[in-house]
């Protein structure tokens, strides 16, 4: 099978499961593992390069995100097969895996991956189960600063936030992902923020307004890899634990 994938996403999947020998293809935004970044480009996440993916002759194309739903309407369009998902918690992100196993002869894979996963993931939940009666802390997810976005309600994001422990401070927003009003997030004062961004803690800390805020005057800002914070692949149990370990410390 000749695979394309459009998304750092899928592709980590398509690695996970063991295919990567059938990708022909990928964007220049596919950066995760090192096993994948010497194949092909297609142009990027943001502008893939449909002429060039057609001249390919693909059997299967994998998109991801609402970005790319447009991709996946012209390829379709033009007689290709399209594989499209965008999970909205962690649980969908699994299924993601089974459907592309399927699709691509890799059910055995997926089933050890999973598996693997899910043992990961108890270790999480017996970890809350010991610090039940200790108060969850409040944790805001910037995606962007300028305008101030974050992930609510329908982001998986915002379930690995909660699955971790954390209460998303945006989650009951009005979309997945939405711009937040700054003074009113700060009205909330989140207790832990984290981002992928580096140059983000620099304005929160340089930042007058911010500084009275519970995380901020802390010390609780972290920057984590957008490989873990921005991609609903295996690595969102990478990132589930990392922001428990983050939770629990604060919870001690």
């Amino acid at each position: 099978m000749r695979l394309i994938s459009l998304a750092p996403t899928q592709t980590e999947i398509v690695a996970a499961l063991g295919a990567v020998e059938d990708l022909v293809g990928l964007t220049e935004d596919c950066d995760f593992p090192d096993s994948v970044c010497r194949l092909p480009r297609f142009g990027s996440w943001y502008s893939p390069d449909i002429r060039a993916i057609l001249d390919a002759g693909p059997d299967l194309v994998l998109t991801f995100g609402s970005h790319q739903e447009e991709v996946r309407e012209i390829l379709e369009e033009s007689g290709v097969r399209v594989y499209h998902s965008e999970p909205p918690t962690i649980a969908a992100a699994f299924t993601t895996f089974g459907e592309i196993a399927s699709l691509i002869g890799r059910t055995d894979n997926c089933g050890r991956l999973i598996d693997s996963l899910e043992k990961r993931l108890d270790c999480i939940r017996k970890s809350l189960e010991s610090a039940a009666l200790r108060r969850r802390p409040s944790v805001l997810r910037i995606m962007n600063w300028d305008p101030l976005i974050a992930p609510g309600p329908g982001a998986f994001q915002n379930d690995v936030i909660e699955f971790a422990g954390g209460v998303n401070i945006a989650g009951d927003g009005p979309a997945a992902y939405f711009v937040c009003d700054p003074e009113q997030i700060r009205t909330w004062d989140p207790e832990i923020i984290f981002f992928c961004e580096p140059s983000i803690k620099a304005c929160l800390e340089k930042d007058a307004q911010w500084a009275t805020v519970d995380a901020v005057r802390n010390g609780r800002i972290y920057v984590y890899d957008c490989g873990l914070t921005c991609r609903a692949g295996p690595r969102i149990v990478d990132m589930a634990e990392e922001l428990n370990r983050v939770v629990l410390d604060f919870m001690r």
